[in-house]
């Protein structure tokens, strides 16, 4: 439940600060975001943990460490150098504040 929440809670609040008018062109820095930069993808990871706990097979933990690892090793780095590129400064302030993946930790 808690990474359902992290990851719909996080893009419903982006998605609300994107209608608003002063948005555009800008960096989303708020919300669950100002946790974590990706913290929908930490919702994702732990949701899928939680499915595997539910699931109580060993090989089921093996879906939410595969997928943690291509969020920390593909996506997230990918993604960032979109963001780097597309918000320039506004990233780079954000991104030296802003824990990367796991809010407080990483």
């Amino acid at each position: 439940m808690i990474g359902s929440s992290l990851n719909t809670g996080s893009e419903l609040q982006r998605r609300a600060w994107k209608k608003l008018p002063g948005s555009q062109g800008r960096c989303y820095t708020g919300g669950l975001f100002s946790y974590s930069m990706h913290i929908n993808y930490f919702g994702d990871s732990l949701m899928f943990t939680g499915w595997a706990i539910l699931a109580a097979s060993v090989w089921a933990f093996s879906i939410p460490l595969l997928m943690t690892a291509l969020f920390v090793f593909y996506h997230i780095p990918a993604l960032d150098r979109y963001l780097a590129d597309r918000y320039g400064a506004q990233f780079q302030v954000y991104s030296s504040k802003t824990a990367k993946f796991v809010p407080f930790l990483y």
